[in-house]
């Protein structure tokens, strides 16, 4: 009988705070090294909110500084990240020489 309702006490403390699997894969594509410790420390809820909190923050530093205004006057290069050469075919072989 005691079982019973410890057990009964622990899946409602467990029920409260539901989790989706679209939380869990938003925090998953979101996540930094600070919300993976918070998850741990307070629970997925905490954690959401952070990542929510710092997305917000991001949105909102980046409407607040019009596009080109940061750079405007300096001398900035645009930079091309390069792929790999594909006329480069690495050897099967090792070269022993």
């Amino acid at each position: 009988m005691l079982a019973t309702i410890g057990l009964g006490r622990l899946e409602s403390a467990l029920g409260c705070d539901p989790v989706s699997p679209s939380d869990v894969a938003e925090f998953l594509q979101q996540a930094e090294a600070d919300d993976v410790d918070t998850l741990v420390r307070d629970g997925m809820g905490q954690a959401l909110d952070n990542i929510h909190r710092r997305l917000h923050e991001r949105e909102s530093a980046a409407a607040a500084v019009p596009v080109g205004a940061a750079t405007a006057g300096l001398p900035t290069r645009v930079y091309i990240h390069e792929l790999a050469n594909p006329g480069f075919q690495p050897t099967r072989h090792a070269n022993r020489v």
